[in-house]
């Protein structure tokens, strides 16, 4: 399985911090600044496992979620957030987030939550055999 993986957020410095501690796994890894630039990607690429930050200029990462839901339903979409009250898990998971991390997310959350996101689409795209 080609292993991809999409981060969405407005800081450089986060979409840094993943595409270096992802560097050593095998996966590719795609970055993108907002709502916009990152549907676009999603056209282009075969991606399914996703992490967006939740606060983006723009269509927020809720929407955003939503929005890849309906195109991609076996994708599995992580919500980030350095705002934690703004939003509510609640929300996250009615709009189709599979886990939620708040930021600064350690190295090791990453690794495990991207070994784990395609562990799960393998077994569920095995059942579609």
């Amino acid at each position: 399985m080609k292993c991809a993986v999409l981060v969405v957020d407005d800081e450089l410095s986060i979409r840094n911090f993943f595409e270096d501690t992802l560097a050593g796994s095998g996966c590719t890894v795609h970055t993108s600044e907002n709502a916009d630039d990152a549907l676009s990607v999603l056209e282009r690429e075969d991606i399914n496992v996703i992490f967006l930050d939740l606060k983006l200029f723009g269509m927020n990462g809720i929407e955003l979620c939503r929005k890849i839901r309906n195109q991609k339903p076996l994708s599995v979409i992580y919500a980030m957030t350095g705002w934690s009250g703004l939003f509510e898990i609640e929300e996250c998971r009615e709009a189709g987030f599979d886990d939620f991390f708040s930021k600064p997310v350690s190295s090791a959350s990453i690794e495990k939550a991207v070994e784990d996101g395609f562990e799960k689409i393998a077994r569920w795209k095995s059942r579609h055999r």
